[in-house]
C-alpha cells in the first residue's frame, strides 16, 4: 500500500506519529478482512502483514496488507460456489463479496483517522469525513482500488455515489464498534512492536480474537 502523507523529515515526533497512524491503518484493513468478513459468514481469505522496521529515529514503519482480496483470490470451486456461475460477475453473491472488499478497503484509513482523531482530542463523526477525504489518512490507492470496483459494480453514477457513501458509512461504523476497535488496538500494538518483517494470518486472527495478550492491553 502506497502512503501519501505530508510530513517535515527533521520531525522526530512526526515520524514517530506516523509509524503509530501505518500500525492503526493496517490493523483496521486486517480487522475488517477477519472480522466484517466473518461476521456476514463470507469465506475466510489469507492476508498477511508484511512491515519494514524504521532504522533510524527519524524514519517510519513501512507496512501493508497482502491479499486480504474476497474478489480475484478465491478459487473457482469457491466462486462457483458463492454465485451459482462462475463467469457471472453480477449475482447477488459475487456483489457481496465486492461491497466487503471495498468495505475493508476503506476500514484501514478510517482506523488511522479514528486512532487521530483520539490522540487530537476531536470528534470522530461521519458527518465530517467523505469517501475521499481518506487520502488525508494514508488512503490514497484504498480510495483508487474502491472506485475501480464501483466502476465495475455501477455504471449510473448516482447510483454510485449513494453505493459508494452506504458502503463507507458501513465501515465507518465496522471501526467505531467498540469490540472491532478494541481489536484494532491491539493489532495495531502487535505491529508496533512485532520485530517480524511477515505477521501472518494465523498470529494476526488470534490477536483479533482475543487470544493473544495484546488483546488485553489498555486500549484508546
Amino acid at each position: 500500500m502506497r502512503r501519501n502523507y505530508q510530513w517535515h523529515k527533521d520531525g522526530i515526533v512526526d515520524q514517530l506519529e506516523l509509524t503509530r497512524q501505518t500500525a492503526f491503518h493496517e490493523a483496521g484493513h486486517a480487522a475488517a478482512i477477519h472480522l466484517e468478513n466473518k461476521q456476514k459468514n463470507l469465506p475466510s481469505i489469507y492476508f498477511s502483514i508484511n512491515s519494514r522496521r524504521p532504522e533510524h529515529s527519524d524514519d517510519r514503519l513501512y507496512a501493508r496488507i497482502d491479499d486480504g482480496r474476497l474478489v480475484g483470490n478465491l478459487a473457482k470451486s469457491t466462486l462457483t460456489e458463492m454465485t451459482g456461475d462462475p463467469d457471472s460477475s453480477d449475482t447477488y453473491s459475487f456483489q457481496q463479496a465486492c461491497e466487503a472488499d471495498i468495505i475493508n478497503f476503506f476500514a484501514g484509513p478510517l482506523a488511522e483517522a479514528k486512532y487521530v482523531s483520539i490522540r487530537d482530542n476531536e470528534i470522530f463523526n461521519i458527518n465530517l469525513l467523505t469517501p475521499h477525504a481518506i487520502i488525508h489518512y494514508g488512503g490514497k490507492s484504498d480510495i483508487n482500488e474502491v472506485m475501480s470496483y464501483m466502476d465495475f459494480l455501477i455504471t449510473s453514477p448516482k447510483q454510485r455515489e449513494a453505493k459508494l457513501n452506504a458502503l463507507f458509512a458501513e465501515a465507518f461504523l465496522f471501526v467505531q464498534k467498540p469490540g472491532n476497535w478494541k481489536s484494532i488496538t491491539a493489532l495495531a500494538h502487535y505491529i508496533l512492536n512485532n520485530p517480524q518483517e511477515i505477521i501472518n494470518c494465523e498470529q494476526a486472527i488470534e490477536v483479533l480474537e482475543g487470544q493473544h495478550p495484546y488483546a488485553n492491553i489498555p486500549w484508546l
